[in-house]
């Protein structure tokens, strides 16, 4: 991705998963994950008490040397105008590369539920989950998801993830 600022991958990551709207630190947490996987950037997510998350993400939501791109308002992260213009950049880029999936998962992660998006990065990624106090009733959310085909419909073979999208 492009480099105009003094961000890196990650960065970049994080503006992609607070989006025009914003977003708390969960869903940015859980987006990163799966946008991490999906565009092979390297993270430090590891298991906590609520599933993937990665110190290095919570500690850039926090740092002031980001603040002409994003701010936290209350509970909520939002994009500043420079931050939304990168946004939009990133998004361009994605799909210049071909990468138009990656800009319909990350629609689709925007608009899911915090609940329905820990349950995807929970049945996505079991290994983030040894550690969480959540894991049953996420299981019960999972299943849920499961016999309705709500949102999306996700498939796993071995390290082999398919996500449907409709």
């Amino acid at each position: 991705m492009a480099n105009d600022w003094s961000l890196d991958d990650l960065d970049y990551l994080i503006i992609l998963a607070i989006g025009d709207k914003g977003n708390k630190s969960t869903k940015i947490q859980k987006t990163v994950l799966v946008l991490s996987k999906l565009l092979n950037i390297q993270t430090d997510i590891e298991a906590y008490h609520f599933g993937g998350y990665s110190e290095t993400v919570a500690e850039r939501l926090n740092s002031r040397s980001k603040a002409h791109f994003f701010v936290k308002n209350d509970n909520e992260y939002k994009l500043t105008e420079q931050g939304k213009e990168l946004y939009y950049k990133l998004l361009e880029e994605l799909k210049a590369k071909n990468m138009e999936d990656v800009v319909k998962v990350l629609d689709a992660l925007h608009k899911m539920s915090d609940e329905n998006l820990i349950a995807l990065t929970y049945f996505l990624y079991p290994e983030t989950t040894e550690k969480s106090t959540i894991k049953e009733n996420v299981n019960k959310i999972i299943e849920s998801l499961k016999e309705k085909g709500k949102d999306f419909k996700v498939k796993r073979e071995g390290n082999e993830v398919t996500i449907e999208i409709p």
